[in-house]
């Protein structure tokens, strides 16, 4: 561990020494004279892109005349590829020799101003593609060392939630945040499709059993135990929405049908059109933030860490409730599996219903 973390440290210290502007220019940024921003979101987290929908809408809300472009990998950019505040989607691989010819033409459009959104010290090929891209005016979180960067936010991300840290962003363009509310905006045929599916049906339950890792996931036992108590002690109708590829995980499963969706905007659809929603992953918690679902949001325990991601990516709105995984008597593992089925009931049926 000690060998990997000083090569990190060089890799990071190689790319200020390669790629870093020599000196900073001390540049202002004078936002009646930008006529395009572009916004790097090429990590592909989908949670993320949702959130930083609310910063698109009240920057075009306050200069409509701006274009905003966004870099962004092939799973986030669904999230916006029906936005109106988006006007041009830059797709990219994460591979460097394969995104060459889209920052390529980024530099060619001669963008005013660029936002970037890596929370750490960027890596050589990070500070290469900013470089490359080359706006005249570039945004980082904590980017004070870096004299590429001509303004750096600094604030408590550890703590912060998101879409505060995105409030004090909207200050650099200032603009003082009428919202801080996320857009999700759906393709007709799936919100039809979705409509078609709930016809006539009453207390529509949705879960979601799956997130990034294995800890943050429902077991299969885990959720059958689930759907029986549900059954138990309330009428609810559950519908479990997964991908095709993760459907095979739930043969078998008893008391919910599952609805295969084939994108994230699919299932948004679904949640859209729902009463209500269990999830274990952040993807889903905001979207369902963004159609104010009332909603059960499962999360670890991160009490122990320094980044406190059930703070920073809480749902944050009062018809959603969390549950942290409480781990301090050390009778329990960390995992999303140990959050009893009567916890979570006990919540719905005194904070949802």
């Amino acid at each position: 561990m000690k060998i990997k973390n000083i090569i990190k440290s060089f890799r990071k210290s190689l790319a200020k020494f390669l790629f870093d502007k020599r000196k900073k220019t001390n540049k202002k940024l004078d936002i009646e004279n930008v006529k395009s921003v572009l916004f790097f979101r090429e990590d592909n987290k989908i949670g993320d892109m949702v959130v930083l929908t609310l910063v698109f809408r009240e920057l075009k809300k306050c200069y409509p005349q701006i274009k905003i472009y966004v870099v962004c990998g092939k799973d986030n950019k669904e999230i916006i590829k029906n936005n109106p505040n988006v006007d041009e989607i830059i797709e990219v691989s994460g591979k460097l020799f394969d995104d060459l010819s889209a920052y390529k033409i980024l530099r060619g459009k001669k963008i005013d101003a660029a936002v970037d959104f890596f929370p750490f010290r960027p890596r050589p090929k990070h500070l290469f593609m900013i470089r490359r891209v080359n706006p005249a005016f570039l945004i980082g979180f904590h980017k004070q060392a870096y004299n590429t960067y001509d303004a750096s936010v600094n604030c408590c991300v550890n703590e912060l939630h998101i879409s505060e840290r995105y409030k004090i962003l909207l200050k650099e363009f200032g603009i003082e945040a009428s919202s801080l509310d996320y857009d999700v905006f759906l393709n007709p045929a799936d919100e039809e499709n979705a409509r078609s599916l709930f016809a006539g049906i009453k207390n529509k339950l949705i879960i979601n059993p799956f997130a990034a890792s294995k800890h943050r996931t429902f077991s299969f036992e885990k959720l059958q135990g689930l759907i029986n108590k549900l059954k138990e002690e309330n009428d609810f109708n559950i519908f479990i929405i997964c991908s095709k590829k993760s459907s095979c995980l739930l043969k078998g499963i008893e008391g919910a049908a599952v609805i295969e969706t084939s994108g994230i905007l699919e299932s948004a659809a679904y949640i859209k059109h729902c009463d209500y929603v269990i999830s274990p992953d952040t993807s889903i918690v905001h979207i369902a933030a963004a159609f104010k679902k009332k909603m059960i949001a499962l999360f670890l325990d991160y009490s122990a860490k320094k980044e406190r991601v059930d703070k920073i990516w809480a749902p944050n709105y009062d018809k959603a409730v969390q549950i942290l995984l409480d781990t301090q008597n050390g009778s329990l593992s960390n995992d999303i599996n140990n959050i009893s089925n009567d916890i979570i009931i006990g919540k719905m049926n005194k904070n949802l219903n």
